[in-house]
């Protein structure tokens, strides 16, 4: 079953201390969340968990072996560190997951916003399968060259 645009809407919480508490979602025992209801959707290669004002979606990736792992984890990792200005990517991912990212009330205000990120979930796992694709052959080639360099003639 596919995400649904309906699936992505956050409400915004007032946590009593005068501010939107984005908390919730990592800590669900946290005083201002324990009336909040949680829920759990789940949709094809992925998990959406939302808390109120905030949710996190993962997802699951296949990966062909070690190699494929290896150059995905360097991905995920710059892409932790630079997120760009849509939505973060948490630095370890949810148990089972290969990706988690944190939503906010602000990620997906708009109808625009929550399609643009559906389509962008959906495309993630081909675009993935491309950069590993790509990045397999530029390290086989790079081993080719060494290679070639060190035999004997």
């Amino acid at each position: 079953m596919p995400l649904k645009e309906s699936d992505l809407i956050l409400q915004p919480i007032d946590c009593g201390k005068g501010a939107v508490e984005p908390i919730c979602i990592l800590d669900p025992d946290h005083e201002c969340c324990m009336d909040i209801p949680r829920e759990e959707i789940t949709f094809e290669s992925g998990l959406l968990v939302k808390h109120g004002n905030s949710a996190i979606i993962s997802l699951k990736l296949q990966f062909g072996d070690p190699v494929e792992e290896f150059i995905f984890d360097r991905i995920r990792n710059e892409l932790w560190r630079n997120p760009g200005s849509k939505i973060k990517v948490i630095r370890q991912p949810e148990e089972g997951f290969q990706i988690s990212f944190f939503l906010n009330v602000d990620n997906v205000k708009t109808v625009e916003q929550r399609t643009a990120l559906i389509e962008y979930w959906s495309n993630f796992a081909v675009n993935m399968r491309r950069i590993l694709t790509d990045g397999k052959m530029v390290i086989n080639k790079y081993v080719r060259s060494r290679a070639d360099a060190s035999r004997l003639k």
